[in-house]
Formats: structure tokens, C-alpha cells, sequence
């Protein structure tokens, strides 16, 4: 099996993170550790006429009420700010991340190829036409590592669940492929649980499938043709409502994008169990909402409390995080340097090490 490259066969990786947020550093060294290149666009200081202006209701006569919360519009800004970058470049594909997100440190040796040729497969022509068998080793400027880009518009890698009900999965679009590093199921959550045991899938099986009511952002994949989209129907709150209609507000980003692989027909399609998934903590949406100001109460939002739903060795377990406190002597950022070179090679060779000490260095 040949690794994916260090953006996972898409154009870019992009994170969703502005200035300030906790999250950004630990995302980052787990990049660094498992190999991955993401890049984080800048955000605009988005002001409260920016948010005004984004939400739906700010002119009376247009008979209409916001649904959304402040923390909600500015994560829904910070996604389409990410597609707008997208478009800015010539890239043809690019997976969008929320910076909240753990993933495995399999990801880019197994996860990704797999998934990728599981997509290939799903939607390659009626007895194909070479593409579902074709062999893929350097593919960093190839645009149809996920398939054909005509073939998609939505890939749903992390989510937080996609409700499918078991009994369509027959009629469901859908393809099963064997993943050593898929959690044994009795450690999946219920959704995933259901989906397998309808299929008989034995231990190991992972599946993409058409997507049905796909909820959450925390991993999606886009094409040029998809990201325009997305700004062009969902650009404000209120934008994407039914045509004719008076505009009607939206409580977040992830719910008019499940609306339109369930209700517009867009071509999405999603990973069970899928490979990102939020961190077991405070979201940020909460913190703004919230309104804490305070960082070090910001930073106590950030961390981990257990592992990561769905998600085997996690990149982002505490047990990883090496150096990243402040206050720290020249002697152990040196010390902590040599040890995140370590980790680097341990995890390289995909081993996973939920609990170690300095005796395995």
C-alpha cells in the first residue's frame, strides 16, 4: 500500500482557524507528526457589522428572524473564508478541516489510500473503464486521487455521523473495504455499530457510501466546481432557502450543507466510521457564545478530556503533546525537541503508543 502524499491526495488541506484560537498549536504538531501539510488561511477580524451583515433578518421589510448565534456565524465566515482561499489558487480539490479535530496517526500510511480507492471503486463507470483498477503511486498533482472530480462534490471524511438508517443501506449506494486500524465495533459509537452489523461486516470494515443525512463539518472534501457553489448558495444565513420563499435563518454551516446532499442531490458521499472527528472538549462555538475572554480560560476550553469518538490512536491523545506549555527552560525545549523527533519516527513506522515513558526513547 503507498501512503498518501502530505495532503492526503487532495490539492491542500486546509484548516478553519482564526488568530487566536487554542486549538491551532496542538493541530499543527500533530500535523508535524504524522507527516501532514495543512495550511490555515488567515481570517479577517470580522467585526459586528460583519456578522450583521452575514446574518439574516437585519432589514426589517424582509420579514424574516436569525436563528443563528454569534459563535455559529463566525465559525459558518470562517468556512467560507477557507473556500474563498481554495478558489483563490489553482489547485482542483482541497479538504477542509475544522482545528478541533483528532485523526488517526494511520491516516496518511492506510487510511487514506484505502478510503480513496474505496471511492474510485464506488464510482467508477459499470465494468469500469481502468479507473478502479488503476494503480496510484506519485500522485501529488494528480486531481483524480478521490475519483474523477465529476464524479463528486461533497466527501464527508469526518463527520458526526451520518444518518443513514440500516434498512436503506441495500439500496444505498455504498462499497465495504477491509481497515486494520477501524476501531473493533463494540468501540464505535451507535451509528457506525448499526450501519456494520446490518452489512455483517466482520471486524476491520470500514464503508463509504452515498450520503443521507450527513451531519457535522469536521472533515469535507471539495471540488473547484462544489466550493463556488457552496458561496454562491449558502453564502449567508439566509441564503440556500427554498426558491420562492422569503429568506429563513439557519442555526449553522454543517446544517445547509447536510441539506444539500439530503434535499439538492449534491453529489456527497461519506466514510463510516469516519477518519476525523472532534476532540472530547469545549467547542469554540461555545467559548464565543459563552463569552469567555479570559485565555487561560480559552485554553482550559482547548484541551482534551478522553479519547476521540471513532478515532484509533488518536494524533492529537495527551500522550503526544509533547512541549507544548509555555515557561519552559532551553534545557527542555531541547529535551522535548528530541523526543518529538522520536515520536516522529515511532509513529512514521505506525506505531501506536498510548502510554510511554522516557525509558522507550
Amino acid at each position: 500500500l503507498v501512503a498518501a502524499n502530505s495532503t492526503l491526495g487532495f490539492g491542500a488541506i486546509l484548516a478553519v482557524s482564526h488568530e487566536t484560537s487554542p486549538r491551532r498549536a496542538s493541530l499543527v504538531y500533530a500535523a508535524n507528526l504524522t507527516g501532514l501539510d495543512i495550511a490555515i488561511p488567515a481570517q479577517p477580524k470580522w467585526t459586528d457589522e460583519d456578522v450583521q451583515t452575514f446574518m439574516v433578518g437585519e432589514e426589517e421589510e424582509r420579514g424574516s428572524k436569525s436563528r443563528i448565534s454569534r459563535g455559529s456565524a463566525l465559525a459558518w465566515m470562517g468556512h467560507l473564508n477557507a473556500l474563498r482561499w481554495f478558489l483563490s489558487t489553482d489547485l482542483q480539490t482541497a479538504l477542509i478541516l475544522e482545528d478541533d479535530v483528532d485523526f488517526s496517526i494511520h491516516v496518511r500510511r492506510e487510511q487514506a489510500p484505502l478510503a480513496a480507492a474505496a471511492v474510485r471503486m464506488l464510482l467508477s463507470k459499470p465494468e469500469g473503464s481502468g479507473s478502479a483498477r488503476r494503480q496510484y503511486g506519485r500522485h501529488d498533482a494528480d486531481p483524480d486521487y478521490w475519483s474523477s472530480t465529476s464524479n463528486w462534490e461533497l466527501l464527508h471524511l469526518g463527520h458526526c455521523s451520518d444518518m443513514l438508517p440500516p434498512p436503506l443501506l441495500s439500496s444505498t449506494a455504498h462499497l465495504a473495504y477491509h481497515d486494520d486500524t477501524v476501531l473493533p465495533q463494540a468501540s464505535l459509537s451507535k451509528q457506525p455499530q448499526s450501519l456494520l452489523s446490518t452489512l455483517g461486516a466482520p471486524e476491520a470494515t470500514r464503508l463509504v457510501h452515498r450520503s443521507y443525512w450527513p451531519l457535522c463539518t469536521f472533515g469535507y472534501a471539495v471540488t473547484r466546481a462544489s466550493a463556488s457553489r457552496i458561496l454562491s448558495t449558502f453564502g449567508s444565513e439566509g441564503s440556500g432557502g427554498k426558491e420562492g420563499e422569503k429568506q429563513t435563518g439557519c442555526v449553522a454551516f454543517d446544517v445547509r450543507i447536510l441539506e444539500a446532499c439530503r434535499d439538492r442531490d449534491w453529489k456527497c458521499y461519506t466514510v463510516v466510521p469516519e477518519l476525523f472527528h472532534h476532540m472530547a472538549a469545549k467547542s469554540e462555538i461555545k467559548v464565543v457564545n459563552d463569552g469567555v475572554e479570559d485565555q487561560k480560560k480559552r485554553d482550559n476550553g482547548g484541551e482534551r478530556r478522553k479519547r476521540t469518538e471513532n478515532i484509533a490512536c488518536g494524533a492529537r491523545q495527551p500522550g503526544f503533546a509533547v512541549g507544548m506549555g509555555g515557561g519552559r527552560s532551553g534545557e527542555e525545549v531541547e529535551r522535548d525537541e528530541e523526543t518529538a523527533r522520536w515520536l516522529m519516527e515511532v509513529i512514521g513506522r505506525g506505531e501506536c503508543l498510548e502510554d510511554w515513558g522516557e525509558d522507550d526513547i
